[in-house]
Order: structure tokens, then C-alpha cells, then sequence
């Protein structure tokens, strides 16, 4: 999209634009620095191969085609770029069958790089490769949920003061981390430091994910211990990096969010204790998973035993 020669005309104020912050030029091409680092994308990822296996064609049904159309009118100003969007999301739908925002996150980005072929196979790679984020586009995505329950775990170990201070508010990583993991920081930083971000995560996947979230704590540590845990949308506003705390002057003043990723990339974490913690909290999960789905079999015959007339009440 950013080869088109009216595309900041067509795009002013367009959501997806609002962090810039004049990292991409508006009505020049790319630098060449900066383009042959995007250039390097898809081989990063193993995109710069066709797509085997194809995905078997599936249309999406009524409600995600729906929700498709709010989320590209939630992304670009201009109609035909919409529908760009709503059509590499389509191409996409049948890896899952389901679909969260994130997922239209990534692709809008994509988008404004690449050609839609090469987006959809970066896509699928993300979506379907282990090393990256399998199973995170589904609506009530099981794996993000295993993955927030890791990162809780690891945040107890390195930073157990902040986790405390969590665990008193009654704050979980779910309740805030999907912006980093599923959407991969698009809206959350500004897009000198949202590259870098992309880039480390197509380099050395999932494992990113978790020493950029262990980054966060560390960076806003001092921060975060201020607060009471009462103060519950004070320490969400500083975990997700909202724009109210943490401003694009941040980062053209000292570089800010630049300097929390490259920080992140060397917190060390091992690849084994990793996916030993993957392992475990799966398992926490599916049990969980399963009481739940037992306590309500429970609750549905209770319900149904209630509802039972018996003979002698019925009327003659």
C-alpha cells in the first residue's frame, strides 16, 4: 500500500497511522536502509516459499465477515484499502475457522508492506508454525491463555514483588498482555520501536514474546510499585504501555521504546525451561478446563431436575 503514490492523501488520520510518528515518510519511498530490512521479513519467518500445505478454501460466514468490515472501518480511512484488509482476512479465515482482533493487527500492518500474496504467507507461517504463535486467533484462544499463565509464572520468579502487587489487584496477564502477544505491539508502540518489535519476534518467535513481557516489568518496576492495588486502571494503563503514560515524544526524545526492546532481546531465558512451563501450565489448563465443563453438566441436570412434573401434579 505504501507504494501508492496517493497513499497518505487517501489514509489522513487513519487509525492504523496514529503512531507513526514520522518514522515512515509520508510521499517518499522507504529508505533504502529501512526497506531492505522489511525486505528480509518473510525470509525470516520462511515466507519467501510457496505455501505448503494450501489451505483448503472456506468461506467465512455471516458474523466474521461482519466483524471483518468493523475492524478494517477500525483501521484505514479509505474504502478500497478496507477491502484489501477483508479480503486477506478471508483468505486467512480458513486456518482457524475464528478469528480475534490481533489477527486484523498483523494483517493491516502487513498490508502496508507487502503485496497481499506475500502477507498471506507470513500469516500462515505466524499462525501455523510452532516456533511462533499457533492457536492465538481464535476468539477464546486456549493457547494465549497457556502463554499468559506462563508469563505469570515466570513473572513470579524475576519480579515477585510486582507479581504481589498483580495478584492483589486481581490483575492477570490475560487482562492485559494481549496487545503484546496477539496482536504483536500494533497500537502499542510507535512504529521505529514496533519494527524492531516484528522483526525480533519473526527472528526467534514465541520465546520473544516473554522476554519482552519480563522487559515490561523490569522497565516499569519503580512504577508500578508506586501504586496501591486499588489503583487497578493506573497499573493496567502502565502494563499495556497506554498512550496517556507513555507518549511518542518518549520515544523521539531518548528512544524509549526502542531501548525496551533491545533490552528485552537479552533477558535470558532458557529454550528448555520454556517449554517445560508450556507443558505444565497446558495440562493446568485443560484440567481446569475440564472441572469447569463438568461443573456446568452438573448444573444444566440440576436445572433440568427442577423442571420435572411429576404425575400427582400434573392437572386432571
Amino acid at each position: 500500500m505504501l507504494r501508492a503514490n496517493d497513499f497518505w492523501d487517501k489514509e489522513k488520520g487513519a487509525p492504523l497511522l496514529r503512531r507513526n510518528a514520522e518514522f515512515l515518510p509520508k510521499g517518499e519511498p522507504l529508505p533504502a536502509e529501512l526497506a531492505d530490512r522489511v525486505a528480509a521479513w518473510p525470509g525470516l519467518c520462511g515466507a519467501d516459499a510457496e505455501v505448503d500445505p494450501p489451505l483448503e478454501p472456506s468461506a467465512p460466514d455471516e458474523a466474521a465477515d461482519r466483524i471483518f468490515l468493523r475492524d478494517a472501518e477500525r483501521t484505514f480511512a479509505d474504502e478500497g484499502h478496507r477491502q484489501r484488509m477483508i479480503g486477506l482476512l478471508g483468505r486467512v479465515w480458513p486456518l482457524t475457522k475464528d478469528y480475534h482482533q490481533g489477527l486484523g493487527y498483523i494483517a493491516s500492518l502487513l498490508l502496508l508492506l507487502f503485496d497481499e500474496e506475500t502477507a498471506f504467507r507470513m500469516l500462515l507461517r505466524i499462525g501455523r508454525d510452532d516456533k511462533y504463535s499457533p492457536g492465538y486467533w481464535h476468539a477464546a484462544p486456549d493457547a494465549y491463555v497457556r502463554d499468559a499463565m506462563v508469563y505469570a509464572r515466570l513473572a513470579e520468579e524475576r519480579e515477585p514483588e510486582v507479581a504481589a502487587l498483580l495478584q492483589q489487584a486481581c490483575l492477570v496477564p490475560e487482562a492485559y498482555a494481549s496487545k503484546w502477544l496477539i496482536g504483536l505491539c500494533v497500537h502499542v508502540l510507535p512504529f521505529r520501536a514496533l519494527f524492531d518489535y516484528v522483526e525480533a519476534f519473526l527472528e526467534h518467535g514465541h520465546a520473544f514474546f516473554f522476554r519482552f513481557s519480563l522487559g515490561v516489568f523490569g522497565r516499569n518496576k519503580e512504577k508500578l510499585l508506586a501504586f496501591k492495588p486499588t489503583d487497578v486502571n493506573l497499573i493496567l494503563e502502565v502494563l499495556r504501555l497506554d498512550q496517556c503514560q507513555y507518549g511518542d515524544e518518549l520515544e523521539a526524545e531518548s528512544g524509549w521504546f526502542s531501548s525496551l526492546v533491545a533490552e528485552a532481546k537479552e533477558v535470558d531465558l532458557e529454550a528448555e525451561q520454556l517449554q517445560a512451563l508450556r507443558a505444565e501450565e497446558a495440562e493446568r489448563l485443560a484440567e481446569k478446563q475440564r472441572r469447569i465443563r463438568e461443573r456446568e453438566a452438573q448444573m444444566a441436570a440440576e436445572e433440568s431436575d427442577d423442571e420435572i412434573v411429576f404425575s400427582d401434579e400434573e392437572d386432571d
